[in-house]
């Protein structure tokens, strides 16, 4: 009897240190054996709600049972979520996703990108084919600077380096992609009192700096809504400065089947970075319709909404 009790103490200590060693809010949930149940995450942000619901929806089509668990927030929060199975599923961007789990990768370019995050994965993670939509930072100018210096990329603006007011957050100054690398890889050289800091991530401030000519080009995230909205120019960086940020779907391992892969493979090949910023602004101000609606057209116009054969 006391061997039993001792026992049965054990094993209750083991689970209250497991619960309050665990880096997820969310608690934890029960892996289920059946992989047509699949819990479906997203963080905290508009575009990444959705991808979530475009992922949710097409599954669903396809005779998953889907339940969603939204706006969970930081990738700090989400990666252990998906780990000890609170959810099986989120929409993660293939660079961002590499620092997490190497922060010292020298990777930049989509395909060196996708190696590195294969092997940097841990066993109970897996991603699934990265779709060619990109969410990445970009040097934005005017339409009227890209005609006025016939700019295409951002070699074409390194000879009016001394002419350009650049704005950013703060770190842009110091971050190996920010400032330095633009520098080192293509002779754009920004003196500090042409760095104009603006802490909104490319958000609004930032862009109406660049429209009202307070700074000439800027970090702007490549699906912003801004963009079109502005009639803005992004500037091609064909030597990878910018660390690729391809979308990719997030798989606990464990849920893993030929199914899921075919239906997310099929979805993410149609996605485009086009499609995002359309689906972004048609969710913006007070007008915008909910993600879910936005995910609901795109899967509708793109066939998702019907099981996929073949």
């Amino acid at each position: 009897m006391r061997a039993r009790t001792l026992a049965v103490a054990a094993a209750v200590l083991a689970l209250v240190t497991t619960a309050c060693g665990s880096s997820n809010p969310l608690g934890g949930g029960e892996v289920s054996g059946d992989l047509k149940s699949i819990a479906v995450g997203s963080a905290d942000f508009t575009e990444s709600k959705i991808i979530a619901e475009i992922y949710a929806q097409a599954l669903q089509a396809n005779g998953f049972d889907i339940r969603r668990q939204f706006g969970i927030g930081s990738r700090e929060t989400y990666v252990p979520a998906v780990k000890d199975h609170s959810i099986d599923l989120i929409p993660e961007y293939t660079g961002n996703l590499l620092q997490y789990f190497d922060k010292n990768t020298k990777a930049t370019d989509p395909q060196s990108v996708e190696l590195a995050l294969y092997r940097a994965l841990p066993g109970d993670l897996s991603i699934l084919t990265p779709s060619p939509a990109s969410d990445q930072d970009t040097v934005a100018v005017t339409r009227a600077t890209a005609q006025k210096w016939n700019l295409k990329t951002i070699g074409d603006l390194a000879a009016h380096s001394a002419e350009v007011k650049f704005g950013g957050p703060s770190e842009f100054q110091t971050r190996a992609e920010g400032l330095p690398g633009l520098k080192a890889k293509y002779g754009l050289d920004i003196a500090p009192a042409n760095f104009v800091s603006i802490s909104d991530g490319g958000g609004p401030a930032t862009v109406r700096a660049l429209v009202d000519g307070t700074v000439t080009a800027a970090d702007i995230f490549s699906t912003s809504q801004a963009i079109p909205q502005n009639d803005l120019v992004v500037l091609e960086d064909p030597k990878n400065n910018f660390l690729a940020a391809n979308v990719v779907p997030l798989v606990a391992s464990q849920k893993m089947s030929d199914q899921l892969k075919t239906v997310l493979d099929a979805v993410s090949a149609k996605l485009s970075t086009q499609a995002l910023i359309e689906m972004n602004t048609a969710t913006s101000g007070n007008s915008g319709v909910d993600p879910d609606e936005a995910a609901r057209k795109w899967v509708q116009d793109n066939g998702f909404d019907k099981p996929i054969t073949g």
